[in-house]
């Protein structure tokens, strides 16, 4: 016999998180990997100030590591006691919105490349349809700086959602609200 009252029914339904395996892996390697990107950037930053450069100068590169700081904080919540104080559908939507927004760009790039090794499309010579060495490189940087962090950053999301009752909707807002800051960084950049 249970002794579930309707209410008790509801409010543990409504409260309950999926049981799934607990991977923190994803999260914590993503931290790692954009804080040592970050130290490395602030690095160059500093030196270059101490060289006769202006912060301004330096604007975009100290943007982009502050953003990129403030990835490092939830993946680090998402997988830390102290993150329970953040609301799980800002996590939610942060993890995947992070992912969508490192993902973008090697994706694109690897269409692109394959349309054009396969003979879809030809190339024009310069950004991601760059066939030539250079092109390849940087390929292969967009990869290592973005495409790597970008896949822990989704693996982190999944991770996360699978153990919180977080509403769905909230994976698509993350998204779309990571497409609509890299869009503003684009503007504000060019």
């Amino acid at each position: 016999m249970s002794t579930n009252t309707p209410q008790s029914a509801a409010t543990s339904s409504a409260t309950a998180r999926p049981k799934a395996p607990y991977r923190r892996w994803p999260a914590l390697a993503a931290a790692s990997y954009i804080s040592t990107f970050c130290l490395v950037a602030g690095v160059a930053v500093l030196w270059n100030v101490a060289h006769g450069a202006s912060w301004g100068e330096n604007g975009v590169v100290v943007l982009a590591v502050s953003l990129r700081m403030l990835t490092v904080a939830m993946a680090l919540a998402s997988v830390q006691p102290w993150g329970a104080r953040v609301p799980s559908w800002i996590l939610l939507a942060g993890l995947w919105g992070a992912a969508a927004v490192q993902l973008m760009y090697p994706l694109a790039e690897t269409v692109v490349k394959a349309l054009i090794l396969t003979g879809v499309m030809a190339p024009v010579h310069k950004g991601i349809s760059n066939m030539s060495p250079e092109g390849w490189f940087n390929f292969g940087a967009m990869w290592v700086v973005f495409g790597i962090p970008g896949i822990l950053f989704l693996l982190a999301a999944l991770s996360y959602r699978s153990r919180t009752a977080v509403r769905s909707r909230w994976v698509l807002l993350g998204i779309l609200g990571g497409v609509v800051l890299l869009g503003g960084l684009g503007v504000l950049i060019g």
